[in-house]
């Protein structure tokens, strides 16, 4: 591009471009200036943009919560300048996700291309939204947004963590659940299948039921020593004996 003399296309990205997310200046025109803002951070991604497919539907992916419960791994992107869209998931169980600065204009951001998407793209290119929809699955309480700002994912500059599930939750009301392309459809089977393993599920459950607040971990360890000072009291009992 000759730097001497940029496109309009260049000056409006230069002028708009979106501070605290990874973004490109695309090489089509878009459609809107919202659309601007939208394919300046498809362009910055490594993957989601592939060519057009189709794209499958996705009811259900398992919460922040109940995937570590069930052992998995949640990282923060080492490359600071990941782009937002590309999550990752490894066969060790590590979901990779860049950071998310979370604050009072995100929902702002997030709804008006969302907005766009919804009203003028077919599946394959509402990447936004497909995006939006993990989120969605991922955060359904505050235990969930305090997983994510832990491990550096979410960084939340709103007063109250309680604020950013009620947000991400409410992006996609009254809209129809986004068909997923071919990345993103693979990484929710992945994150999924991890949590129906028996051995991993079997281990949320135990640990939701016996581990979740500590109450119920005080009452979990007391009731093993109780069992064990029974048990001990038992065999010496029999010890006894003979």
């Amino acid at each position: 591009m000759n730097q001497e003399f940029p496109s309009f296309l260049q000056i409006s990205f230069n002028y708009l471009k979106y501070v605290g997310y990874r973004t490109s200046c695309p090489t089509e025109s878009p459609k809107h200036f919202t659309d601007l803002t939208r394919t300046s951070i498809i362009s910055s991604s490594k993957f989601v943009l592939r060519a057009q497919e189709a794209c499958k539907e996705r009811k259900h992916v398992h919460s922040a919560s109940q995937l570590r419960e069930a052992g998995l791994k949640f990282k923060v992107s080492p490359n600071e300048n990941e782009c937002l869209l590309d999550l990752t998931y490894s066969s060790e169980g590590v979901l990779t996700m860049p950071m998310l600065n979370i604050g009072d204009d995100t929902e702002m951001f997030f709804r008006n291309i969302v907005a766009f998407e919804h009203c003028h793209l077919s599946d394959h290119t509402n990447i936004i939204t497909q995006y939006q929809k993990i989120l969605d699955f991922l955060i359904n309480t505050e235990k969930d947004v305090n997983i994510l700002v832990e491990k550096k994912i979410i960084v939340n500059t709103m007063d109250d963590a309680n604020k950013v599930p009620t947000m991400v939750n409410n992006l996609d009301s009254n809209l129809i659940v986004p068909r997923f392309n071919s990345h993103y459809d693979s990484l929710c089977n992945s994150l999924n299948d991890f949590y129906e393993n028996p051995r991993n599920k079997y281990k949320a459950i135990f640990i939701h039921e016996y581990f979740n607040t500590p109450w119920k971990i005080a009452s979990t360890v007391a009731a093993i020593v109780l069992l064990l000072l029974t048990l001990i009291q038992t065999i010496c009992s029999i010890i006894s004996l003979f």
